[in-house]
C-alpha cells in the first residue's frame, strides 16, 4: 500500500510544528499560491483569479486582442515560482507554474488560463472530459469542460474528486489500477443523448471517517475545489452569471438507485433511505469572496433566488428522466439587470452529503442541464 498523500502532510505539519518550537528557523514546507492578480484587473476581469486547488482561471470581460499578460502571485512565505511572478506569457493556451517549498522539499505544479467567455451560455451536455493525472498519489478522474469560440476549455463544472484523491490510494484493491470510474464523479457513455455525468456515493474508508468524512457523495457544481479543512468548506460554488434577464427555471435529466444501506454518520437525519438532490441559486455579486461554500444552508444574505427540486420529485427511476424546477425568489427580493449576480448549479447522489449522511452506492445519472432565462 502506498503512503498516502494526507497522512504525509500530517506527519510533516506536525513535524514542522514540533521543530519550530526547537528551532525558529525551521523553513516552511508549503508550496501555494495564495493570490493571483493583473494590472487592470478590476477593469478587464469578470471577477477576481480564481485559484482552485492546482488551477488558477482569469476570467477575462471582452477578447483584448492579445492574450500576453504578466500575472503576478503571492506565495506562501519564503516559496519561489517558475517561470517567476510577473513574467509576461502568450496564454493562448494555459501555462503551467511550479511552485517550490522554502525548504525545497515540496513541489506544487499550476495550470494558468486566461479565457474569454462573455456568452450567457447556459446548455450542458458533458461530452468532454480531462483526465486529470495527478501525482499525489498517483490518480486520474475526469473534469469535464466546454469548448470556447476560441477553442479554448473553460471548466465551470467541478467535483470533489480533487479531495477524494487523497485517500483514493488507500481504498482501491491491491493490484487494481486507480481509473476515473472509482471516483465520486466520471463521465458515462450512457448518456440521455451521448454522453452523461455519473455521480455516486463513495466510502473513504478509515483515513476518512478518522477525519469526520466517513463517506464522499457523488457531486457535480458550477464552481471550483480548492482543498481545506472542514473538508465542506473545499466546495466553492459560483461563476458569474451574463444574462440580462433572471433564470427561471433549471431542466435536465436524471437516473437514480439509492444505495442499500443508509447511514447517519454526524449529525441528525429524518431520512431513513438515501435520496438526491438538484439545485440552482442566483446570489449577488460582491467584490471578493464572491462564492457560496458548501454548508450555505440556503441561508446566505446574498441569495435572490432558489431552484431545488421538491422531495416528492426526487425518485428512483431506471429510466431517463426528465426535472423541471422552476426559481423562487426569496426574501422579497427580485432581479436588477444593473446588478452583478453569481449563480451555481449543483447536483448530489445523497440529499445529505454535506452532513455525511449516505449510502454507499448510491448513484444519480445527469445530463442535457439547461438554465432557462426569461424570454
Amino acid at each position: 500500500m502506498r503512503l498516502n498523500y494526507l497522512f504525509a502532510t500530517v506527519f510533516l505539519s506536525a513535524t514542522v510544528l514540533f521543530t519550530s518550537c526547537i528551532k525558529d528557523e525551521a523553513l516552511n514546507t508549503e508550496a501555494d499560491i495564495e493570490s493571483a492578480s493583473i494590472e487592470n484587473g478590476s477593469v478587464i476581469l469578470q471577477m477576481s483569479p480564481i485559484i482552485g486547488d492546482n488551477t488558477i482561471t482569469f476570467r477575462l470581460k471582452n477578447f483584448a486582442e492579445s492574450f500576453e499578460f504578466a500575472p503576478e502571485f503571492t506565495l506562501t512565505p519564503g516559496a519561489t515560482i517558475e517561470p517567476k511572478s510577473g513574467t509576461k506569457l502568450d496564454f493562448t493556451t494555459p501555462k503551467k507554474y511550479t511552485v517550490t517549498s522554502e525548504d525545497g522539499v515540496w513541489k506544487k505544479t499550476y495550470t494558468v488560463s486566461f479565457i474569454v467567455d462573455d456568452n450567457a451560455d447556459f446548455n450542458f451536455s458533458f461530452e468532454n472530459v480531462e483526465i486529470i493525472n495527478t501525482e499525489s498519489p498517483e490518480g486520474h478522474y475526469h473534469e469535464f469542460f466546454d469548448y470556447l469560440e476560441t477553442r479554448q476549455i473553460k471548466k465551470d463544472w467541478s467535483s470533489g474528486n480533487g479531495g477524494f484523491n487523497i485517500m483514493a490510494a488507500t481504498l482501491v484493491p491491491d493490484g487494481e489500477q486507480l481509473t476515473p470510474e472509482f471516483y465520486p464523479t466520471a463521465q458515462t457513455t450512457d448518456g440521455f443523448i451521448g454522453k452523461g455525468a455519473k455521480l455516486q456515493t463513495k466510502s473513504t474508508g478509515p483515513l476518512g471517517s478518522q477525519f469526520g468524512s466517513p463517506l464522499a457523495a457523488g457531486n457535480l457544481y458550477i464552481g471550483t475545489f480548492k482543498l481545506t479543512f472542514p473538508a465542506i468548506k473545499s466546495t466553492l460554488f459560483g461563476l458569474p452569471y451574463l444574462a440580462d434577464k433572471a433564470p427561471i427555471a433549471l431542466k435536465g435529466h436524471f437516473k437514480y438507485q439509492a444505495g442499500s444501506d443508509f447511514k447517519v454518520n454526524n449529525k441528525p437525519s429524518e431520512l431513513t433511505k438515501d435520496s438526491w438532490d438538484a439545485y440552482a441559486i442566483l446570489f449577488e455579486k460582491r467584490e471578493k469572496d464572491n462564492f457560496l461554500s458548501g454548508d450555505h444552508g440556503f441561508n446566505d444574505a446574498r441569495i435572490v433566488s432558489i431552484a431545488r427540486i421538491r422531495p416528492q420529485d426526487r425518485i428512483e427511476t431506471n429510466e431517463w428522466t426528465q426535472f423541471n424546477i422552476p426559481f423562487e425568489f426569496i426574501n422579497g427580493k427580485k432581479f436588477d439587470p444593473k446588478k452583478e449576480y453569481m449563480y451555481t448549479i449543483v447536483f448530489s447522489s445523497s440529499l445529505e452529503g454535506d452532513r455525511y449522511n449516505g449510502a454507499v452506492g448510491s448513484t444519480l445519472w445527469i445530463d442535457e442541464v439547461e438554465l432557462v432565462t426569461e424570454e
